[in-house]
């Protein structure tokens, strides 16, 4: 058994130090709030998701190299450690690092520890596949990077499973890197076939002059050592199988008892609080929740970052007796990445693709743009915090809750897939 240390109590933890986490403890950091606030990460460096594809060819710099020497001078405390276990109902959470145990005890918590690429739905897709998952584990986009190096300079067989944003950007990375590899793209819909026609025929036209096949409406139902079988009876023989076929969140909730979905996102209600346990905010990939927020909730670095802007306000709010609006937003663009190529696109404050769809080299610089941009987004929450504000955050029209109405009913939108960015 693990030694335990002390046990201390703060006003507000956040869980996780992605986007939503990172931006939710800045916002707490105000000096006239007087919180005690401590964000509790695994890892020291600060993990940028919509960059991992870039990191199965080189590893990449991180930009936020030290999370404790970035929160050094504001009032947020930061803790390395893994968390174990969270109870819900004695608002502790079980952590260890360096081979000691402890627990600390919390307030109110915003659970925002983002989401994995989901293994559990199709056999071998854990043992055999590679994942764009941050970290060091053998399945991690680290290991994938590896692996794919011994591979360069020989015709290797490489096999990207999903059709979503993830698995596209995936197979043009590997591509664009190795062009003498032979990457297929594996879809159990249409490849693209996640917004609009327009968009969907410039990510196909991109990856037809990368050279990746495409394998449309193959439902994949087992991956094995070195073979991946479909529904319709095919079988796929592969060297390196990358699987970005959908997201989960952390178990840590579930097994918490805490209300979640499918993937073990938390449900929440449109104040972004658990459901089962308002003392419990979750935001971005970790939360679902189950009434309008405007433009749809889905995985995106903007979703999640407003999210925990939001959370903090919220957290705050219940300390002071002062109700805020429900949570809402809109959107502006999304890119994704097709190797050196990318499709930019405007969008909407519902998120519906209009005006024009930009590809090729063009959009995919300024697609590095917008992901610099989000990355400041942060920097300038941490320099001045408080001053961050979002497109839509006033939409919401249903009640102020702790007025007549607020709906914390269980009725859950589909929120699924994966944009990176």
């Amino acid at each position: 058994m693990l030694p335990t240390s002390r046990r201390e109590t703060y006003d507000i933890v956040v869980l996780g130090a992605g986007y939503a986490g990172l931006m939710a403890g800045l916002r707490l950091g105000r000096r006239r709030l007087g919180l005690r606030v401590a964000l509790i990460n695994a890892e020291e460096q600060f993990v940028e998701r919509v960059r991992l594809q870039e990191s199965m060819v080189a590893a990449v710099k991180p930009r936020i190299a030290s999370l404790s020497t970035y929160l050094a001078r504001t009032r947020v405390e930061f803790i390395r450690a893994r968390v174990r276990s969270l109870d819900p109902e004695r608002n502790t959470i079980n952590m260890e690092a360096g081979g000691t145990t402890r627990e600390v005890g919390f307030t109110q918590l915003i659970y925002a520890l983002g989401s994995h690429v989901d293994t559990d739905n199709v056999p071998g897709a854990l043992q055999h596949a590679f994942r764009l998952d941050p970290g060091e584990g053998p399945r991690s986009a680290a290991a994938l990077r590896a692996a794919l190096h011994q591979f360069a300079g020989r015709p290797a067989r490489v096999l990207a499973v999903g059709g979503g944003p993830l698995s596209i950007e995936a197979a043009g990375e590997v591509k664009s890197a190795w062009p003498g590899m032979n990457v297929t793209l594996v879809s159990g819909m249409r490849a693209g076939d996640f917004t609009s026609e327009k968009v969907q025929a410039v990510l196909r036209h991109d990856l037809a002059r990368l050279g990746v096949m495409l394998v449309d409406n193959e439902r994949v139902t087992e991956i094995k050592a070195n073979e991946l079988v479909t529904a319709g009876g095919r079988s796929f023989p592969y060297d390196i199988c990358i699987w970005a076929a959908g997201m989960r969140a952390p178990s840590i909730a579930r097994q918490a008892g805490l209300a979640v979905d499918a993937q073990d996102r938390v449900v929440v209600g449109t104040d972004l609080r658990s459901v089962s346990h308002p003392s419990v905010l979750a935001v971005g990939d970790s939360a679902h929740p189950n009434g309008p927020t405007g433009a749809p909730f889905r995985p995106s670095a903007l979703t999640a970052a407003v999210s925990g802007v939001y959370a903090a306000e919220q957290a705050a709010a219940r300390i002071v007796g002062k109700p805020i609006r429900p949570f809402s937003f809109s959107t502006f663009a999304q890119a994704i990445a097709v190797g050196r190529f990318a499709a930019l696109f405007p969008l909407d404050a519902n998120d519906n693709p209009i005006l024009f769809v930009m590809g090729g080299r063009t959009a995919r610089r300024l697609r590095d743009i917008l992901v610099w941009l989000v990355l400041h987004f942060i920097t300038f929450e941490r320099l001045l915090p408080g001053v961050q504000t979002w497109p839509g955050h006033k939409r919401a029209t249903v009640p102020l809750f702790g007025e007549a109405s607020g709906d914390r009913s269980t009725a859950q939108p589909d929120i699924s897939g994966r944009d990176l960015s």
